[in-house]
């Protein structure tokens, strides 16, 4: 995100990650979210959960803020900055109130800024558009394109920073709330509700798919479970269990007070589950051998259903979805984690994936409301639901 007429745009992956102190690229969205809560009650006295005016806080946006000069919503405003039109969708309020008085703190690589300095002593921040072996280009701060060849420079550097000025005492705290509600807005279109055309594809269910080497890597299963922002003590259901590759880490999430019912409708997966799970030392997952149509979950006592790599094979998805909206709690959520488009796992990997739209047209027409769409692996999408009306 970028205000007061200054940039962030992507930077290509030449440029390199954002390294720590060790020299390891670190994850700036997690280093985010441990410091979101203590950081903001140092940089502003306000409540987090404020509810803010959103349509003040669009008036703030194109007026005072001057972030359009950077960033376009619907197809306008600048082109230095990354598009907000679904930016709602990506980031909860608590994260979105971090990148206004803190950009710095949730920075990715793609948004570092780069220090371009020539021979003759000029220095240029920008962000990068390309790079080759001759020369560098940039948009400067200002939104200018620049391009410089290398021979002429005495330097190209990444900074563990971005361009973005930080909103705090420039905004009150008041309205950095109108402001945070207006962007929480931001979702962008629904997508519209059609029949469900795909047919299951029945290799991923395989065992040495699922236990492939170099899974963790792809997949990142603890970044994944730790953005669930799952509470101790809290009830869950995976459905699709498979080996218990995401249940052992789903049940140490809740806890010893905490209960998951691993689901699964082949009773030789339930037996990896169970297995996975006494590796691991979770003794609070019970095991429950489901139905196509009826995962045999208790009504209202969920908190939390997750189905990970698994919707896409469900044969009766109307029946289980209507199962799990009768399992959760009012404020229970549902997550969705499916491969992403544009990802094969082998050359003779032909299987559709899902994109985000046809994740939430199935979802949502089955009376889910979107929630969030949470950052991670770009091999997955991972989306949280609620249930519509609550």
């Amino acid at each position: 995100m970028r205000c007061s007429g200054d940039s962030a745009a992507p930077l290509p992956s030449r440029f390199g990650g954002e390294s720590g102190a060790n020299g390891k690229q670190t994850n700036p969205l997690n280093r985010a979210r441990q410091q979101a809560v203590v950081g903001l009650a140092l940089l502003v006295p306000a409540v987090l959960s404020a509810a803010g005016n959103p349509a003040a806080g669009k008036a703030l946006f194109e007026g005072k803020g001057g972030c359009l000069n950077c960033h376009s919503i619907d197809g306008h405003g600048g082109s230095v900055g990354p598009e907000l039109d679904k930016i709602g969708l990506m980031r909860s309020q608590e994260l979105l109130r971090l990148a206004l008085v803190d950009p710095s703190a949730e920075v990715y690589k793609e948004y570092l800024t780069v220090v371009v300095t020539t021979k003759r002593g000029q220095k240029v921040e920008g962000v990068a558009l390309n790079e080759d072996d001759l020369s560098v280009q940039i948009r400067d701060a200002q939104g200018n394109p620049r391009s410089f060849l290398k021979d002429d420079l005495r330097s190209v550097r990444r900074e563990n920073r971005s361009l973005m000025p930080s909103a705090a005492g420039k905004m009150s705290a008041t309205e950095l709330d109108d402001v945070i509600a207006h962007l929480h807005r931001l979702r962008g279109p629904a997508p519209p509700i059609g029949p469900r055309t795909r047919e299951p594809h029945r290799a991923y269910s395989e065992i040495g798919f699922l236990d492939r080497i170099g899974r963790d890597e792809e997949e990142r299963p603890d970044t994944l479970v730790n953005s669930l922002e799952i509470r101790a003590g809290a009830t869950v259901a995976e459905i699709g269990s498979g080996t218990g590759y995401f249940t052992w880490r789903l049940a140490r999430a809740v806890g010893n007070s905490g209960k998951v019912y691993a689901v699964d409708i082949a009773q030789d997966r339930l037996d990896r589950t169970a297995a996975s799970v006494a590796k691991h030392a979770s003794g609070n997952v019970q095991t429950v051998l489901g139905a196509e149509s009826d995962p045999h979950l208790p009504e209202g006592a969920l908190d939390l259903v997750f189905i990970g790599n698994a919707y896409h094979e469900f044969s009766n998805p109307e029946a289980v979805l209507a199962a799990i909206k009768r399992s959760l709690k009012a404020d229970g959520r549902l997550v969705i984690v499916e491969y992403a488009e544009g990802y094969s796992f082998s050359e003779r990997d032909r299987s559709p994936r899902m994109s985000i739209d046809q994740i939430r047209s199935e979802i949502e027409a089955a009376g889910f409301e979107i929630d969030r769409v949470l950052e991670g692996a770009r091999l997955l999408h991972t989306v949280t639901f609620t249930k519509a009306g609550n």
